[in-house]
């Protein structure tokens, strides 16, 4: 009788600390892969702290609507941004084209050579140039010094503007369609995390 007395309160998540910023994150699942691919990098990989730039955003207005992809991680080494990185729970394969996307719109000068769609379990680390998945799995993701040296020929190509408006569709398509969760709203900006 007392349970159903209750009020009913809206669900909240947990926060935890953020390994890189120790700022306290709600716990949701694509903070959770984000949290342990930033170890991982760390620990396993080889980055250094300060070599992961998180949550950044990607402003786009695209047929009059406004929307705000977030990335996940940027690698920033020698004031060069390597690799997008993006974490959602689901599967990597299907997030593969927004994730390429996203790395060849965010830099206005050059496409990032590099992006990786990451969940808990799996990983596909991708080439942005040539538009496709090289390796799967967290074992393969690269150390630092194997993203150097798959990076030595600086800098990667600029993306021809008549593509970016391909992929700016792109973009658009895969953030507003696939998602079963509605956007955050910022104004008349919609925030697609």
């Amino acid at each position: 009788m007392e349970a159903q007395n209750q009020e009913k309160r809206p669900y909240q998540f947990a926060k935890v600390p953020c390994f890189l910023t120790g700022k306290l994150v709600l716990d949701t699942d694509r903070e959770r892969i984000k949290q342990k691919l930033a170890k991982f990098l760390v620990d396993e990989r080889g980055f250094s702290m300060d070599e992961l730039i998180p949550d950044q955003e990607y402003f786009m207005e695209f047929k009059g609507q406004k929307i705000v992809s977030i990335v996940d991680l940027l690698i920033k080494i020698d004031d060069r941004i390597l690799m997008l990185i993006r974490c959602n729970p689901g599967s990597v394969v299907t997030r593969e084209t927004c994730a390429i996307s996203l790395a060849r719109l965010f830099l206005p000068e050059h496409i990032i050579p590099y992006a990786l769609q990451a969940n808990l379990e799996d990983v596909a680390i991708l080439d942005v140039k040539n538009k496709r998945a090289i390796e799967y799995g967290w074992d393969n993701i690269p150390s630092r010094t194997k993203l150097l040296e798959m990076t030595k020929d600086w800098p990667p190509p600029v993306l021809p503007e008549k593509r970016r408006a391909v992929e700016q569709q792109l973009l658009f398509s895969y953030e507003t369609h696939w998602r079963k969760d509605p956007p955050e709203r910022r104004g008349d900006v919609l925030v697609y995390k």
